[in-house]
């Protein structure tokens, strides 16, 4: 066994060790800021066919740089830079393979969890959410008047007189009572605005549902809870294992600095391969979406998805 296939084996080995969780993944690809942030450019700029176009196009430039070095020598400086682009693909390829197998919860669903946020809300009672609501309600009547006379915006409008005279009365009250009564009085003046604030915040939610029902309804039926991924997970494993095996072919190329074309050459039996792999995999998106643009929504899904999880990554 050579040595470059000693490389790629040990390679996957310990790649595959790190699949099943998001953690493992970012803790073993430590991809940088620079190539986090060039990630997400070029998974922006795949509008078109999302997914799909983001892998063919980083597939094809270890192909094409090959393709050169049939014919002169200056590319060779390129190899290292490749090797780190397809690095971050491998790791774009397995963050999709764990959204496929439902491990990772997309933020679509997970504003399915509204109501446990909202729960928390109504428990909290944070004086800043309120006064955010208070300001999108005052917006709302500005645009449409009619909103005014609905009686979940009356009983909001309402809770909110409430409020500024509970708080007016606090600070005409508190300051004049004995220190032994204060604490008693501070306890029942919380009480007394958090149910103020509980109402106000449950008959926002009820307004919600009534003008936003339709759209939240939409939210719920997201493409990766409608579809079934775990068919094609097989298959962005082996895609993964093949990039993975081009930026270990590419690294040892540069390094050895030895028959870098016959080292770079061994890789290109696996062009037709990856190819074939991307077009079953755009087919499956056709067919569970059973229309041309409903496979491009698919791929580009994916691309927002991949986009979000690296995002978290460059904070």
């Amino acid at each position: 066994m050579s040595e470059l296939e000693k490389e790629i084996i040990g390679s996957w080995f310990e790649i595959k060790s790190n699949t099943e969780n998001i953690t493992h993944l970012r803790d073993y690809f430590k991809l940088s800021d620079v190539e986090i942030k060039n990630t997400i450019l070029k998974l922006h700029e795949s509008v078109e066919d999302g997914i799909i176009e983001y892998k063919k196009k980083a597939f094809e430039k270890p192909f094409s740089i090959i393709n050169s070095l049939n014919f002169d020598s200056t590319a060779i400086p390129l190899l290292k830079e490749v090797a780190n682009n397809i690095n971050c693909l491998t790791y774009v390829i397995l963050l999709q393979r764990l959204i496929s197998k439902k491990v990772i919860k997309p933020k679509v669903l997970l504003d399915q969890d509204k109501d446990k946020e909202e729960d928390e809300i109504e428990k909290n009672y944070s004086v800043a959410k309120v006064g955010e609501i208070v300001k999108e309600i005052q917006d709302e009547i500005k645009a449409q008047p009619d909103l005014k006379s609905n009686k979940n915006v009356t009983n909001i409008l309402i809770q909110v007189q409430k409020y500024k005279k509970e708080l007016e009365s606090i600070k005409k009250i508190l300051p004049n009572l004995p220190p032994d009564k204060q604490e008693n009085f501070r306890t029942n003046s919380k009480d007394a605005i958090n149910d103020i604030l509980s109402k106000l915040v449950t008959s926002y939610k009820a307004l919600k549902k009534e003008t936003d029902g339709m759209q939240e309804n939409s939210k719920k039926l997201h493409i990766f809870e409608t579809y079934d991924f775990s068919p094609i997970v097989e298959l962005l494993k082996k895609q993964a294992e093949i990039s993975d095996r081009i930026k270990v072919t590419f690294n040892f190329a540069d390094r050895e600095k030895f028959k870098i074309l016959e080292t770079v050459r061994t890789i290109k039996v696996f062009d037709g391969k990856i190819k074939e792999w991307l077009k079953k995999e755009y087919d499956y998106y056709h067919n569970v979406s059973l229309s041309e643009s409903g496979k491009r929504e698919v791929s580009r899904h994916f691309c927002l998805e991949i986009i979000r999880l690296l995002e978290k990554l460059n904070v």
